[in-house]
């Protein structure tokens, strides 16, 4: 049996994910469509275009990101493997002593956490997730979601066990003990490792989306601020970047944005920030014209999230950092050999992951090409199941070689229907037995397919009043708007250069944006000039500046535990806008 075949087997056996997933799932990929529907008509005709300039002119855009990293001081590294990224980082961190950190799927690639505490750092990962898939130590089960796998009582024993003393597995409670747990750890912390999920060539910023608010501290609280990605995250301008935002939220977890669309930039007097781009076999995938498009992946986790094979066996039977038709499809392009060879064959072939894909990587077609390397290379099947595949080959390997095939079978079914007794087969005591189905049928269906169906409402639909449409959206995530207002106390008070009317953000640049601050007030009011207001994230790709950029989307919050949504994580409950400034 192959090694995903024994994990997912042992994995159904003993967790039965498909119990945990299967609902959260299925409601998921409903309210992905609900929310893709009310983006702009060519959403990811855009996203899908950005990534694949950036996969073409891959080389090109880092001499460009070096050049503007030079001009802002942030430090520019490159690693051709795990072992170099991870020496990198132990220089970037020499003298640090406490670290936190967020949420870097390519962290996780190139066993970052373990490598780091193996040195003597005192590392805690921040995000909330995160940090409970750390206490259990078998990893993320899920690229947005990692903890995906464990219901609330499960993770109120765990906690329990580290001397946390919860009294019950309320999912508020559970969240907002490990937040003042990271909370209380970034008071004193020598440096903070975040990912990212873009960086511009054209300004040398640093785009990272969350939505608890651990990226913020990250980012302003420490000394040291390092962020850890792919050779591959590279884009051409903030337009690019602002398209690809616009379809990731909604791909990974059906929100509009997330609650901070951080846009980093020159780092604070007496800060240092540091990105370290990772190669570890991406530069070899970009050469092999079958599978280079992989490279496109903005990490959305939509393919997951509609995989019946990903909600059958869970997110661990994969074996790697990556799962899901994503991690089928990368883990053994990064990691050739046998180790992950057999990770292709887990999967239906029922082509949900590329319909889902807002970038447009044929994932259906990659996995049947990676079956077709994996036989021909001996890395996948017993040796009967491969002298089978090959006499099959044989035999239909061509079309005429198909077609002899096909005639003889057809004049050996002519001569069984001689034979005595084989016409009174159908319909005698000799039937098949009806065997009783053994699997969860609603775990093994597709996806409902109004993900594929939505219909975009376009630019056209946004309302001639973009500032009523801007009212309603933000209404919807809990923020307060009003007209007027009095100020009181603790108000921490903020001049918007923009605000989204499609999904109710605002956008702060410069000192607005000061992170700090915004975390650390008690509540936050905005004030936005309706002549401000745009339609689409995209319309503000001439409105971000230069210096460091912020899009607020309603208060931090979490969905970590049973995707159950809390607000308040790190910085205030509260959003104010008041229109007109008033």
């Amino acid at each position: 049996m192959s090694g995903y075949r024994t994990r997912a087997a042992a994995e159904i056996k003993n967790e039965q994910p498909s119990v945990t997933l299967t609902p959260i799932m299925r409601k998921l990929v409903d309210d992905t469509a609900a929310m893709l529907s009310r983006g702009p008509e060519d959403a990811k005709a855009r996203a899908t275009a950005a990534r694949a300039y950036s996969v073409a002119n891959l080389e090109a855009l880092h001499v460009q990101v070096k050049e503007q990293f030079a001009r802002r001081g942030i430090g520019y590294h490159r690693a051709a493997t795990a072992e170099e990224a991870v020496a990198i980082m132990l220089r970037l961190l020499e003298g640090a002593k406490r670290v936190a950190k967020s949420k870097s799927m390519v962290g996780e690639e190139v066993g970052l956490t373990r490598a780091l505490r193996g040195a003597g750092i005192d590392l805690l990962e921040t995000d909330i997730g995160e940090y409970i898939v750390d206490i259990e130590g078998r990893g993320p089960s899920h690229i947005t979601a990692p903890a995906i796998h464990l219901n609330r009582t499960r993770i109120q024993a765990m906690l329990n066990r580290t001397g946390a003393e919860m009294p019950n597995d309320d999912p508020v409670r559970l969240s907002r003990y490990v937040r003042d747990v990271v909370g209380t750890f970034f008071q004193d912390c020598d440096a903070g490792i975040t990912g990212a999920n873009a960086v511009v060539a054209s300004s040398g910023r640093v785009m990272a989306i969350e939505n608890e608010g651990n990226v913020a501290l990250s980012g302003s609280h420490p000394r040291l601020h390092i962020a850890i990605t792919g050779i591959e995250k590279v884009v051409a301008d903030e337009a690019a970047a602002l398209s690809i935002l616009e379809v990731l939220a909604p791909s990974a977890t059906a929100q509009p944005l997330t609650s901070f669309s951080h846009f980093f930039s020159t780092p604070a007097p007496g800060q240092e920030r540091h990105v370290v781009f990772v190669d570890n076999g991406r530069s070899r995938i970009l050469k092999d014209p079958k599978y280079a498009d992989i490279l496109k992946c903005i990490r959305c986790g939509a393919c997951m999230n509609g995989c019946p094979v990903y909600r059958a066996g869970g997110g661990l039977s994969y074996g790697s950092p990556y799962m899901g038709p994503i991690g089928a499809v990368l883990s053994p392009l990064l990691w050739p050999g046998d180790e992950h060879a057999d990770l292709p064959f887990a999967s239906s072939l029922c082509g949900r992951c590329t319909e889902v894909c807002p970038v447009g990587i044929p994932l259906h077609r990659m996995l049947l090409d990676l079956r077709s390397d994996a036989v021909a290379t001996g890395r996948a099947g017993s040796r009967k199941e491969r002298t089978a595949w090959r006499g099959w080959a044989l035999t239909f390997g061509g079309a005429t070689r198909a077609r002899l095939a096909m005639a003889a079978a057809r004049l050996g079914l002519r001569g069984a229907g001689r034979v005595s007794g084989t016409r009174s087969f159908a319909g005698t005591g000799h039937a098949l037995p009806v065997f009783e189905v053994k699997r969860d049928p609603v775990a093994l269906a597709g996806a409902p397919r109004a993900i594929a169906e939505a219909t975009p409402t376009g630019v056209e639909s946004i309302s001639a009043d973009a500032v009523s449409l801007f009212r309603a959206r933000a209404e919807s995530l809990g923020v307060q708007v009003v007209d007027t207002h009095v100020f009181r106390d603790g108000d921490l008070v903020l001049e918007a250069s923009g605000a989204i009317a499609s999904t109710g953000s605002v956008l702060l640049t410069g000192g607005a944006a000061a992170r700090r601050a915004i975390l650390g007030a008690q509540r936050v009011v905005v004030k936005v000039n309706p002549d401000v207001v745009v339609g689409f994230p995209h319309d503000l790709a001439g409105m971000l500046g230069d210096e460091d950029a912020l899009i607020l989307t309603g208060a931090s919050r979490t969905a970590d535990i049973e995707k159950i949504i809390v607000r308040g994580i790190h910085g205030s409950e509260e959003l104010m806008v008041v229109m007109g400034g008033r």
